[in-house]
């Protein structure tokens, strides 16, 4: 998205809410993990009103102010104390495309709004306000969203994992495809070869691009077992939000969480648990007593205290 360079330079001045996410919010992190922190800000008036730039989030180092608040906090943990020496990472959401993401069930967005607090690096009152309401986030549409990410998971595994059994030998070549003259059949051999160049490119990308210890956990077990674990863990907290109505961050199933990550589970076994927590999550949606959608006024309401706080 376009940004505002002022609101860039003073993103820090503007957050309202910043804390860990991804393994060290989830209790999952280990030696060798990095630190991700997320966070919410309020852009000023003059930046959400103006015509020629657009803010919506920064990704990024920390903000000179907030390295001030929140470098001493990290390395005072033991775990991000390590993993500041891995990589840093940040993303700050503006509060508007936050509020968004929650009311569409972005599972992503809803850790962020249900994080532990004693993960918490910045808070304000803005957002305990905000906090306060994350309940009326939690609906129905959880189980598309949380299972959605976790087919992408597995979809990901499934490729990752056919291209190590049977790695292709070279690029496509046109030759392979066979275009006949009838031109409809060509427009066929054609899609199928484009189709084939992307899967090559993609491949290769991957064999470059490919995280050393990721590339071990791989070669181990057969399937990249890290996804596994996400995929496990995300299914898991979009039965329990269905089921409970609230969003465990911070898993008390860690341990088993990591040993998914260490190979506990063979592929098959792993479909298994999939299928198995996909046979849960649609007997929590038929029961739960989550609402179907968000109420939009409610959410439009407290978007707009705390853009234009009175």
């Amino acid at each position: 998205a376009a940004t505002s360079g002022r609101l860039m330079r003073d993103v820090g001045q503007h957050t309202i809410f910043l804390t860990l996410a991804g393994s060290q919010a989830h209790g999952t992190a280990r030696e060798g993990s990095d630190v991700d922190l997320r966070g919410v800000c309020v852009a000023p008036m003059d930046v959400r009103l103006s015509l020629f730039s657009r803010f919506e989030q920064h990704e990024g180092p920390l903000d000179p102010s907030l390295e001030a608040q929140i470098l001493p906090k990290l390395r005072a943990r033991e775990s991000t104390s390590h993993g500041l020496d891995v990589k840093l990472e940040c993303v700050v959401y503006d509060v508007a495309k936050f509020l968004s993401l929650c009311a569409a069930a972005n599972p992503s967005a809803l850790e962020l709004l249900f994080s532990e607090e004693s993960d918490w690096l910045v808070c304000t009152p803005a957002w305990r306000t905000l906090h306060a309401e994350r309940h009326r986030f939690l609906t129905r549409a959880v189980q598309q969203t949380f299972m959605g990410y976790a087919q992408a998971q597995l979809k990901r595994i499934e490729g990752h994992r056919a291209w190590l059994r049977d790695p292709p030998s070279g690029p496509p070549q046109r030759s392979e495809f066979g275009f006949p003259e009838d031109p409809t059949a060509a427009r066929d051999a054609g899609q199928r070869f484009r189709a084939a160049q992307r899967r090559w490119a993609s491949y290769v990308t991957w064999s470059e691009r490919r995280n050393p210890s990721r590339a071990a956990l791989e070669r181990a077990h057969g399937y990249d077992t890290k996804h596994a674990m996400h995929l496990v863990r995300l299914m898991r907290m979009g039965v329990e939000a269905l089921a409970h109505g609230d969003l465990r961050v911070r898993r008390e199933d860690a341990d088993s969480l990591l040993a998914i990550r260490d190979g506990a589970l063979s592929f098959d076994e792993l479909l298994a648990e999939t299928a198995r927590l996909t046979f849960e999550m649609e007997r929590a949606a038929r029961t739960t007593a989550l609402p179907e959608t968000v109420d939009m006024e409610a959410v439009d309401a407290l978007a707009l205290s705390l853009m234009v706080p009175s």
